[in-house]
């Protein structure tokens, strides 16, 4: 069976988790940090103790090849019990002592990112935009942001795939130009038609489509854009503490909504560069794209999937830039009280104003 990896605090044997303030990964039981090259170093060292317990009359073996087709089990390092997983799950954490576990060998192969792209925002900072997210609603349920909904929320890193090409866009126009002059007693209206030629090149880098079918496609570009500068090498450090998946939805299967993107923005840039006319309307459109790559990046986002009245409500922030979306519920008992009271303030306020009016004499 296949192990998770943990990562121990050298100093007191803790587990480690990838801190988004110090871009180390820090151990909360003695506060001490260690870079990736610090831990690499100490893993090379000798290990003390090398015995080992083995366990006489369990089968390991207990899941046919269709059960391992759709899950993957593991052996935690901190508490040895048997993780399940699905077969994109690459981080995750033990339900029964807690730990983070990563599970390298899902990341392996065609599946191993380029890079990634480290999580900056602390849960407690996601926790902090949910509650702003929630304030000066009125109509929210009571208790929707109680501390125990937002101890759900997760750090999860989404894989995406990075398009970059070039652009030669070639792309016409119909246009009219209207002028109005009088002519005696008539006045005359003269429509000039023009067919318009625009043409150039543009160079897209870096854009981002969700390679997960887990992850709704709206909600992820919703807290776009990432800061690419701060893509790093790919190290599974970074994902210690976090949950994290690999793709399912590959290249070329986000390859048309790389396309549309890019298209939209080549038709925004074009018709940007007429101006001066009374109408335009587009005619032809021709885009060549060359020089084209794509990367595999993980992605950081925190997550909170949440239920009020039998419906699902889902929040994302962007877990380097703080970016947060989210659709709130409403109380129908609290929307009619305010409702009512409102209608109440009005009908009070009106009859204020006619017994005034009515004591200055003008009724």
């Amino acid at each position: 069976m296949p192990q998770s990896t943990l990562y121990r605090c050298p100093c007191c044997g803790s587990a480690l988790t990838f801190g988004g303030h110090s871009q180390q990964l820090d151990c909360a039981s003695c506060g001490n940090s260690f870079s990736l090259e610090t831990l690499e170093a100490v893993s090379q060292l000798p290990a003390g103790n090398t015995e080992q317990l083995q366990w006489a009359g369990a089968s390991e073996d207990s899941f046919t090849p269709q059960e391992y087709s759709a899950l993957r089990a593991y052996h935690c390092q901190s508490c040895g019990a048997q993780i399940l997983t699905d077969g994109t799950t690459a981080a995750t954490e033990c339900v029964y002592c807690g730990n983070p576990s990563i599970l390298p060998d899902v990341l392996t192969g065609a599946y191993r990112p380029d890079g990634v792209i480290p999580f900056k925002k602390t849960k407690e900072e996601a926790k902090a935009a949910f509650r702003n997210h929630c304030r000066h609603k009125p109509l929210l349920p009571r208790g929707f942001d109680e501390e125990s909904r937002l101890d759900k929320i997760t750090g999860v890193y989404v894989p995406f795939w990075l398009f970059r090409s070039d652009a030669q866009a070639d792309c016409t126009y119909k246009a009219t130009r209207v002028s109005s002059h009088r002519s005696g007693q008539y006045l005359v209206t003269d429509t000039q038609h023009f067919l318009l030629h625009r043409g150039g090149s543009l160079s897209f880098r870096e854009v981002p489509v969700d390679g997960s079918s887990k992850m709704e496609d709206t909600l992820m570009e919703s807290i776009e854009p990432f800061s690419y500068e701060a893509v790093k090498g790919f190290d599974i450090a970074f994902l210690s503490g976090y949950q994290a998946q690999r793709y399912d939805v590959d290249a070329k299967k986000c390859q048309p909504r790389a396309d549309e993107r890019i298209r939209q923005s080549v038709a925004e840039v074009m018709r940007g560069t007429v101006s001066g006319y009374a109408s335009v309307v587009p005619n032809s459109s021709r885009i060549d794209l060359i020089n084209s790559s794509v990367a595999q990046v993980l992605m950081p986002v925190w997550l909170l999937n949440t239920r009020w009245r039998d419906r699902t409500y889902t929040f994302a922030m962007n877990g380097q830039t703080g970016q947060f979306i989210g659709d709130l519920p409403t109380d129908k008992g609290r929307f009619w009280s305010w409702l009512l009271g409102l209608a109440g303030g009005i009908a009070l306020g009106g009859y204020g104003l006619l017994l005034l009016l009515y004591s200055l004499g003008v009724m």
